[in-house]
């Protein structure tokens, strides 16, 4: 079986823009290949770097601020799943 079999799922759902101790708390871009995935949510949605490879907004925090960012959008109902999906899930 394949390394990333066995990697386990953690997302990260991070509600404000990143301060330096937050991002001790992710994975690196280049380290988080599969097993790690972020959303950002509330007033996280203005940040525009990405935290890890697949970094994703949700799409109603988007509209309600009104901005414009780089990543794809997830609806609420996309993010209940990736929160039962993953094997952990951590709140920044």
């Amino acid at each position: 079986m394949s390394e990333d079999h066995y990697m386990k799922k953690t997302l990260y759902i991070v509600s404000r823009p990143p301060v330096p101790e937050d991002l001790l708390l992710l994975p690196s871009v280049s380290q988080s290949k599969g097993g790690a995935s972020v959303v950002l949510i509330q007033d996280g949605v203005t940040h525009q770097k990405p935290l890890v490879s697949r970094t994703f907004v949700l799409g109603d925090d988007v509209k309600s601020r009104n901005v414009i960012s780089p990543f794809p959008t997830v609806s609420y109902q996309e993010l209940l799943g990736m929160i039962f999906e993953a094997d952990n899930v951590a709140v920044v």
